[in-house]
């Protein structure tokens, strides 16, 4: 027999799976596999059953439930016996996964305290792999998970440090390892050894402004967030990546030579018009394979990091950084994965771009790319002049640049080929501006930005953004202008933080004039910010203005769409539904749908349900601002007057109604 919890749970007899119905009764093996060897009283099981609210006749029905469960087994129910005021399991070391488990990682542990590493790691290697995912990962009993899953996923964790120990004392690849443990960080921030090792085995890379970088964000984390410095250990790790301390070395690795680029190959280049998709291969058309590392990826003269500086106090975004992190820094892709983040002027689109690749710089040794595509803008960046910049980037003299942007793309995809390198690219058009940028490789990755979803960009992970939760609107203000100003009115902060639509880059101007007057006082600002008339004016400090932000967007609108989203901002105060609109706009309801999913599309409504569409705050004061909204008249009215003057028409809509 077989049995397993360090998963779903699992009972095999020889190669047959047994399966145990019902939800109890599997809580009930579960708990009884957990106390394995030992009485498990009939209180725990009961509590573990019924997951802490048992019924009064709890003792027959468990009598009931081990009956049927010693039935269910089999042969092997014999193994559930009666004691004293409960019941136990018996079960074998090679039967049972979680004892397995702990005899090879107490094997493995004590051969690495012998400094036996290569037994280590094998044992404790053993040892993990006996994990299908986290412990009684589909048993429904939170009771059972309180007691028992917190003290196993810290077994799990300990031979997961004790493994990367060992590899890192045999001098293991510094690069999967580092990939691992970016992701071991990521999913475990708490765990201070874990963060020790990655700054090891960045200074082992080479990359010793990366491992201090690490130890900063670690130490203000645990500052801001626990109140404590680091432990003594990952001090001792900082101190020693400061004085570069050789018992941080690694065995001595091959260091790569820089791709060669001859004018012939540049030459062929121009010539021979290699297909966009061209990738991953041998080398393309016109373009001969890269010279290869020991590691067998092709090496490059440089190593680019374009990345524009991350923001010190970048807040919230947590769901949507994990999300990015663990797909960025994932070592078993086949292909190259893309993310489109989109989502309302303002909204911070840019900054989690940036917050996550700064995060996971780690995972991607051969270098970062970035490109600004000025997407909003009347001239647009061509791809072929980006390329142009990344081919220079990536240690193409500038003069052996191939002319086409067909070749461009080849000799790109080319140079990417067995790396990982990110590409972030922001604020960009539309799908065809994008795909001649994104790399071939499996090991590279892009993070792109607009206003627009892209979703003919195949493959691509769409992510939308909208405001800020009110919690992490209100941590960024107080990041941004301080604690102690906040703390003086909070209720004037809580309504600058509405005013603002929870809209990072509102707040941050909200922070540029607070901090420009030092004798405002947050009430101020917000009955400043209280004049709906006068809102947009207030929001606009430099080069940061919420008005022309959105104007771009606006702009490029067709009349019809424009039309509608001023109009429909005065229909109502709150949710707009599509027989409103219908009605604001003199339209069917298909073709006032159809203009409502076009602004929706744009990022200038956003919907949460069908036929449910609302304005984000600041863009509705837009709305109305275009619509000539003036003092002294009442909103509705005025539209209403606009609308009747010149009824929208199904031409003007864009949308021909069926027969």
């Amino acid at each position: 027999m077989e049995f397993g919890i360090l998963g779903p749970l699992v009972v095999r007899d020889g190669v047959q799976t047994r399966t145990v119905p019902g939800g109890r009764q599997r809580a009930l093996l579960a708990a009884l596999l957990v106390r394995h060897g030992q009485p498990t009283s009939a209180e725990f099981l009961t509590e573990a059953i019924w997951d802490g609210h048992p019924p009064r006749s709890a003792s027959a029905a468990l009598r009931n439930y081990v009956m049927r469960l010693r039935k269910a087994l089999g042969a092997a129910g014999e193994r559930i016996e009666t004691t004293a005021g409960g019941y136990r399991i018996n079960v074998d070391v090679q039967e049972f996964d979680l004892q397995s488990f702990t005899v090879l990682r107490d094997e493995g542990i004590a051969a690495l305290r012998r400094q036996d590493f290569e037994r280590a790691a094998a044992r404790l290697d053993t040892a993990l792999q006996l994990w299908r995912g986290p412990a009684l990962a589909d048993i429904p009993s939170d009771a059972l998970l309180r007691k028992e899953a917190g003290w196993l996923a810290e077994a799990r964790l300990d031979a997961m440090e004790a493994r990367l120990e060992a590899q890192l004392r045999l001098g293991g690849d510094v690069r999967a390892l580092t990939t691992e443990l970016q992701a071991l960080t990521t999913e475990y921030p708490e765990r201070e050894l874990l963060w020790a090792q990655l700054m090891t085995v960045l200074y082992r890379s080479g990359r010793q402004c990366e491992a201090l970088a690490v130890y900063q964000r670690v130490r203000q984390t645990l500052i801001e967030e626990i109140g404590v410095e680091p432990g003594s250990e990952l001090r001792e790790v900082h101190q020693r990546v400061l004085r570069g301390d050789p018992a941080l070395d690694g065995p001595t690795r091959p260091r790569p030579e820089p791709i060669g680029i001859n004018s012939a190959s540049a030459g062929a280049a121009a010539d021979t018009g290699a297909d966009a998709g061209a990738g991953a291969g041998a080398g393309t058309a016109g373009h001969p394979a890269p010279d290869r590392t020991a590691h067998g990826r092709p090496a490059f003269a440089v190593t680019p990091c374009q990345l524009p500086p991350a923001l010190p106090d970048f807040t919230g975004r947590t769901w949507e950084t994990s999300l990015l992190t663990g797909r960025l820094i994932a070592v078993d892709r086949t292909a190259p994965f893309t993310a489109v983040i989109s989502g309302q002027p303002g909204v911070g689109k840019s900054a989690l771009a940036g917050q996550v690749a700064h995060a996971t710089r780690a995972a991607f040794p051969d270098g970062t790319l970035h490109a600004e595509l000025r997407g909003t803008d009347d001239s647009p960046a061509l791809p072929a002049a980006v390329l142009r910049t990344f081919l220079v980037a990536l240690g193409v003299p500038a003069d052996l640049v191939p002319v086409g942007l067909e070749d461009r793309i080849s000799l790109y995809r080319s140079l990417l080929t067995g790396r990982r390198v990110l590409v972030v690219l922001d604020d960009a058009r539309d799908s065809a501006q994008v795909r001649p940028l994104l790399p071939g490789d499996p090991g590279c990755a892009a993070l792109v930005t607009g206003r627009y979803r892209l979703a003919d960009l195949v493959g691509a992970l769409p992510l939308e953004l909208d405001g800020l939760s009110a919690a992490e609107a209100e941590l960024l203000l107080r990041r941004l202008v301080g604690t102690t100003r906040v703390a003086a009115d909070p209720q004037a902060a809580t309504q600058v933080v509405a005013a603002c639509g929870r809209l990072p880059l509102a707040l941050r101007i909200c922070a540029a004039r607070l901090g420009a007057r030092p004798g405002w006082s947050i009430r101020h600002l917000a009955d400043r910010l209280a004049d709906q008339l006068m809102l947009l004016n207030e929001l606009r400090v430099g080069s940061l203005d919420i008005r022309a932000s959105v104007e771009p967007s606006y702009r490029a609108l067709e009349p019809a769409a424009a039309r509608a989203f001023r109009l429909l901002a005065t229909a109502t105060d709150g949710p707009l539904s599509t027989v409103q609109a219908a009605q604001a706009l003199h339209l069917p309801l298909p073709a006032a749908e159809h203009l409502l999913e076009r602004l929706v599309d744009a990022h200038l409504l956003v919907t949460d349900a069908p036929g449910r569409y609302r304005y984000p705050a600041l863009l509705r004061a837009f709305a109305r601002e275009q619509g000539g909204l003036r003092p002294g008249v009442v909103p509705a009215q005025q539209d209403r007057r606009a609308a009747a003057e010149r009824p929208v028409t199904l031409a003007d809509s864009g949308c021909a109604l069926g027969h």
